[in-house]
């Protein structure tokens, strides 16, 4: 039986997903005995995890608690687990992207945004110009900060170097074959982190983090053109739950055709999530042209379990490019800033972003201060305290801007007591 250490598993790509109806420690017994493979001891380092030997190339994975397995099987081993009652599907393992091919600067409203300095009001459109206080946060004694909750962002990496940014030895891991190192090569993910994490007092005097103290979980699963794979994906949201993150924050997605059905394979894993009090939080995309044309909240955003969260500019105004309900499949469950935002770039300095990409990790950030700020929170019940405490925009029709842009605990809930 041939050893098989993480990295190379990590050069093997799976061709497919595989559902188990529930979570259950035989789930590996099961697709052990449709491969007649057997368990591999040790390589899987990761208590969640069992690695199963080489089958068709690949060594095969099986996420325990989250009913979830991947591998490369034949059409003949397909049919013999799409016959078990165990199993829900056998699906094709699918390739994600940062929200509306951000990467290539097409799409208006997402592109790099000018300097500080220089941001000016594009399309009509306001730039953030004080996320904090269009969130309802205003930093002070006694004000969360995140403090004890851990939050993974999914992306493209992160500067590990980043002055504005802490990232504490092993929480930084890379699911990219061809980029074994967390560093970003992108730029999208330092981004997203520096949202979410960025310190209280920055190199560059402003302060853009939603909750300084968290504790930062960095799992790249894009790679520097922005792109990954559903395993990466399950492999990093495996990690980061193994690690104890109660909320995970994933900019990336693919576009949804109007009508048709939100991924079954995120739905099942978040589903599941929930039931272990933890909570993912997905970009809407932005696939939207507004006023001529809204598209589909796209996947993993559109799945029921998923908090999807959209965009406004500085002023509460959806975002043209934010993605809607427009076929009563993808909710919008809340909104954040997502025009214009600063926050930290490679480098160690900043830059302005616009997408919905910018909009979720400030809901993940503000999950970490009502997780904080109310001992016990987690899952569901934070999702609904999220929902709960949203500020209502005038004319912002729930289909765009669901409950409203997400806001910070008051200062009731953040009395000591709570904490």
């Amino acid at each position: 039986m041939d050893p098989a250490p993480t990295d190379t598993l990590m050069h093997e790509q799976p061709a497919h997903i595989i559902l188990f109806r529930r979570v259950a420690a035989d789930n590996a017994g099961l697709l052990a005995a449709v491969l007649d493979v057997a368990p591999l001891p040790g390589p899987s380092a990761r208590a969640t995890r069992t690695v199963l030997s080489t089958a068709n190339g690949v060594h095969a994975r099986v996420y325990r608690s989250l009913g979830v397995a991947v591998a490369t099987l034949t059409p003949g081993e397909i049919t013999r687990l799409r016959a078990l009652d165990e199993v829900v599907a056998v699906l094709p393992n699918e390739e994600r992207h940062l929200p509306g091919d951000l990467w290539e600067g097409v799409r208006p409203g997402i592109q790099i945004e000018p300097p500080e300095d220089q941001a000016e009001d594009t399309d009509g459109e306001a730039p953030a110009e004080d996320t904090l206080a269009q969130i309802g946060l205003y930093p002070g004694p006694g004000v969360p900060t995140g403090r004890g909750v851990k939050v993974a962002v999914l992306d493209t990496g992160v500067d590990l170097a980043h002055p504005d940014l802490t990232v504490l030895p092993g929480n930084a891991v890379s699911f990219v074959a061809s980029e074994p190192g967390a560093q970003d090569e992108h730029g999208h993910g330092t981004h997203c982190a520096g949202v979410v994490a960025g310190r209280a007092q920055p190199a560059g005097g402003r302060r853009y983090g939603v909750a300084p103290e968290v504790t930062l979980l960095v799992a790249k699963v894009l790679d520097r053109s922005g792109r990954g794979t559903d395993d990466q994906i399950i492999d990093a949201i495996d990690w980061a739950t193994d690690q104890g993150a109660e909320v995970l924050s994933m900019s990336l997605g693919s576009a949804r055709p109007a009508g048709s059905p939100p991924s079954v394979r995120y739905e099942v894993i978040a589903r599941r999530l929930l039931e272990q009090g933890v909570l993912l939080v997905a970009a809407a995309g932005n696939e939207s042209l507004r006023p001529e044309a809204v598209a589909p909240v796209g996947n993993p955003a559109a799945c029921a379990s998923v908090l999807a969260v959209g965009a406004v500019d500085g002023r509460d105004r959806i975002a043209r490019f934010s993605c809607g309900d427009v076929d009563g499949l993808g909710a919008v469950d809340v909104v954040a800033p997502g025009v214009g935002v600063l926050s930290a770039w490679p480098g160690g300095g900043t830059r302005r972003l616009s997408g919905t990409s910018m909009a979720t990790p400030h809901v993940a950030g503000l999950a970490a201060l009502h997780a904080q700020a109310n001992a016990g929170l987690s899952g569901r019940a934070l999702w609904d305290r999220l929902l709960a405490s949203a500020r209502p925009v005038p004319g912002l029709a729930p289909s765009d801007g669901g409950a409203g842009v997400a806001q910070a605990p008051q200062a009731e809930e953040a009395a000591p007591g709570n904490a």
